[in-house]
């Protein structure tokens, strides 16, 4: 069973064992969360790309039900968490994990303007301190190629979600498999994490419904699949 809500913002565990990757991803957002959304539509436009929309679409194709049970890992600022508070509904219930406790609060205030309240929680995501066979969906948007242990953090991900529950990862990726345009090369020079590549390699043979696809003006891919 999940427990009582937690109350928003609370630390999953007080002295989390992190990797020196780790301590360097919470510290970038940490500095950086009183920008993070400004500086990424403006990424996004040198792109070619109106994040808002994009956003939209990804939260639709997650296919809500009302009364579902949620959990994105590496919430962010909540851009994706505000969306899925509504396809939830008010009898489901959403819980969003960061490392940032400076993201998380900017997560906080988004969600008060929907009145309700935000079940935050400030963990890393190799650590998830919630019960197995929890949530029906499980989300991580963006952030995974900075993990110090993408294996552990995908497991973490399969052991929460219920069996038949789905999981959905996705991150920022110039496409590999096909020719890289002039725009993917100055992507990559800009930024060469977006040589990261979807990490198929780590996902279990005996999941289900595995499927690979591609938005964001092909530099964002979305890989889903079920719990068995």
């Amino acid at each position: 069973m999940l427990g009582p809500s937690p109350p928003a913002d609370r630390k999953a565990n007080p002295e989390p064992v992190l990797t020196e990757s780790d301590c360097r991803s919470r510290d970038f957002y940490n500095r950086r969360a009183r920008i993070y959304d400004l500086h990424l539509l403006v990424a996004s436009l040198l792109q070619g790309v109106w994040e808002p929309a994009e956003r939209r679409k990804f939260v639709s194709e997650l296919k809500l039900v009302p009364g579902q049970r949620v959990l994105e890992v590496a919430v962010g600022t909540g851009s994706n968490f505000t969306r899925i508070a509504k396809g939830v509904g008010p009898k489901g219930r959403i819980i969003g994990l960061d490392i940032s406790s400076e993201m998380l609060q900017r997560c906080k205030r988004k969600f008060r303007r929907l009145r309700r309240k935000a079940d935050l929680i400030e963990a890393d995501a190799t650590q998830l301190a919630v019960a197995a066979n929890t949530f029906d969906v499980v989300l991580h948007f963006g952030g995974i190629k900075n993990f110090g242990n993408e294996k552990k953090a995908l497991d973490e991900m399969i052991r929460v979600a219920k069996c038949g529950g789905r999981i959905i990862i996705s991150e920022k990726c110039v496409r590999p498999d096909k020719p890289h345009s002039l725009r993917d090369r100055l992507l990559l020079r800009h930024d060469p994490l977006l040589a990261h590549q979807p990490p198929l390699g780590l996902i279990p043979s005996t999941v289900k419904d595995l499927t690979l696809s591609w938005f964001w003006r092909d530099t964002a891919y979305r890989i889903s699949f079920t719990k068995p």
